[in-house]
């Protein structure tokens, strides 16, 4: 039987290893604070976490995680972060 480890565990779990360290699905939704079907969405659409499938398995790099974390923007609040989105799509060619 195994145990859930909780989401504080997950990310001490996640601090304490080394940068060569592999981890699953469920540490990714903790430090993202997030669900483990967004995780499998946003891998499945291809804006998640880079990863690592080895037959069944899918495992994600420490270092890969934290360069995906640091490369998103931070927001002072919601209306800062749809600004930055309609300039985005206006910059991506979705509108003149």
């Amino acid at each position: 039987m195994t145990t859930q480890l909780s989401r504080l565990d997950l990310m001490q779990e996640y601090e304490l290893a080394p940068d060569s360290a592999l981890f699953a699905q469920e540490t990714v939704a903790a430090l993202r604070g997030c669900s483990i079907a967004l995780i499998e969405r946003d891998r499945w659409i291809g804006t998640g976490v880079p990863f690592i499938k080895t037959g069944r398995l899918v495992r994600y790099r420490k270092k890969d995680i934290r360069e995906w974390l640091a490369g998103h923007t931070v927001f002072q609040s919601t209306t800062q972060a749809q600004q930055q989105e309609a300039r985005s799509f206006k910059v991506k060619g979705g509108q003149s």
